[in-house]
């Protein structure tokens, strides 16, 4: 059993250190307790925009461009992402390098700089990034977000062009105070590393204080609505989605499982059910997305138009079918060992 170290400092930044036996790297990981749930929808895309802004490495400058050039040269890589609830900002490195990554990160969080060159260069490639996306196939996942939760779930990560266009350089900067915060900020440091890494994390992060944030939650609201994207091919992809629990609920681990029974794969009830018994859709497949605070299931399917009504009948059957009569005991435990290596941070 691997030894986690876990703790609080006193300004309320959180850390998780996670040995790796046999690892080569340390992966150093930032996440901010920040993303679209804290957005409103005339901002919409914000946090999305403020992490190509801050965490960029060719938007540093002075000595934090200096800094990076030195890792770099190192072999460091540093890469960031916006989600829903999180933005992460993630870098690797050799061991040996770890005291000065852990300069470099603490001196981006707590000096975080949005210049107007940087905001307008990263603006363009945002928007470039969200017409891309929204021609492609996978564009569609957010839709079911966006059918079921009101907002700020409901809203897209990338948010909608005309809104990324107007964020302006005031706004984003006083967003960056807001999201760069020690009660925001938990690390997680992996790989080969030991619980002397503690010692880092105080001297870089100990004597960081900022004001206490009074962040309004927003509500997660279910808000089951249909959304349809207009087509003029005779092929259609059909998408269903219902809530389910957040990360931290109990009956998460039965939800991933049932999801799987369902959906997971080539042996699930759906690929049996409409593809091989009935040859109603080419794929179909489903699962399950969980947040902190809420989730969901998801089915999708890929079929022909006149076929929709009688897959939807189809699928309804089967899904009041398994609440009749629940999967057996066999069935159950491959899925449990499907979920569980889907799940396994070695895959």
């Amino acid at each position: 059993m691997e030894l986690y170290t876990t703790g609080y400092l006193d300004n309320g930044l959180g850390f998780l250190i996670a040995p790796r036996p046999g690892a080569h790297l340390i992966h150093l990981a930032a996440y901010l307790d920040h993303g679209v749930k804290d957005e409103r929808q005339q901002e919409n895309g914000i946090s999305h925009l403020l992490e190509h802004v801050l965490f960029n490495p060719n938007n540093l400058t002075g000595a934090q461009g200096k800094q990076w050039e030195a890792l770099a040269k190192s072999g460091a890589r540093m890469e960031a992402w916006t989600g829903k609830e999180h933005t992460r900002l993630g870098l690797s490195c050799l061991p040996r390098d770890l005291p000065k990554v852990m300069a470099f990160t603490a001196d981006l969080l707590r000096n975080p700089k949005v210049t107007k060159q940087a905001l307008e260069h990263e603006r363009k490639i945002v928007l470039d990034e969200i017409h891309r996306k929204r021609n492609r196939p996978e564009f569609l996942w957010t839709l079911v977000e966006e059918a079921l939760y009101a907002p700020p779930y409901g809203m897209s990560i990338l948010g909608p062009p005309e809104v990324v266009a107007q964020l302006n350089l005031k706004q984003m900067r006083q967003r960056a105070l807001d999201a760069c915060t020690p009660e925001r900020t938990r690390l997680v440091i992996a790989g080969k590393v030991d619980s002397g890494a503690v010692r880092l994390i105080e001297d870089h992060f100990e004597d960081w204080y900022a004001p206490p944030l009074h962040a309004e939650h927003h509500p997660v609201e279910i808000v089951p609505q249909l959304i349809g994207v207009p087509s003029r091919s005779e092929r259609v992809t059909l998408y269903l989605s219902c809530p389910g629990p957040a990360l931290g609920d109990t009956d998460r681990p039965a939800t991933e499982v049932f999801a799987s029974l369902l959906g997971g794969g080539l042996r699930s009830r759906m690929f049996q059910r409409l593809r091989e018994e009935r040859q109603l859709a080419y794929a179909a497949q489903g699962g399950s997305s969980h947040w902190r605070r809420s989730g969901y299931l998801f089915m999708a399917m890929d079929l022909s138009r006149e076929r929709v009504p009688e897959a939807f009948r189809c699928l309804m059957d089967l899904i009041q079918e398994m609440q009749a009569d629940p999967p057996g005991e066999a069935e159950t435990d491959r899925s449990e060992e499907h979920t569980s290596e889907l799940q396994s941070p070695y895959v």
